[in-house]
């Protein structure tokens, strides 16, 4: 259900969560530690700071910022600034719209399925993204002191 778009997003805000506070990262370096094309990641970044997610400053020492504490970002707001998610509450199996009162074969269904994963975007803060991906970067860093196997 994440578009390529929100998923570059999803990475770009977590790399910027992990900056020290105050400074700014450019979107060449944004985009080689998330692995997104830059041209594309700079037009998301500039979505995500007219939806007031990041702050954007141009110069020397500047680039890209989050606006507010990652633990205040949840992934709804993400993905909200960069698509519709009201088209998620759309019929998937109708072209036409059904409802709990004129359900299509697969209504019941899809709703719990969307409103799981809706739940999950609005209980899920950048913060928490973060941290895991600090811990997984601190594994990889301390895989080759701690491996047996020497690389090629």
């Amino acid at each position: 259900m994440l578009s390529q778009s929100g998923i570059h997003a999803i990475r770009a805000i977590v790399a910027l969560a992990e900056l020290p506070e105050a400074e700014y990262c450019g979107v060449p370096e944004i985009a080689r530690s998330t692995g997104s094309p830059r041209n594309y990641l700079g037009k998301i970044l500039l979505q995500l700071s007219r939806h007031g997610l990041v702050e954007s400053r141009k110069g020397l020492g500047g680039g890209f910022r989050l606006a507010r504490p990652a633990a205040q970002i949840r992934l709804i707001d993400v993905m909200a600034s960069i698509e519709d998610v009201s088209r998620w509450s759309a019929c998937v199996f109708t072209s036409g719209i059904c409802s709990d009162t004129q359900p299509c074969m697969v209504h019941t269904r899809w709703s719990r399925a969307r409103e799981a994963f809706l739940a999950f975007l609005r209980d899920t803060t950048i913060a928490e993204l973060a941290v895991h991906e600090h811990e997984k970067q601190n594994l990889i860093e301390l895989a080759p002191q701690c491996c047996a196997i020497k690389p090629l």
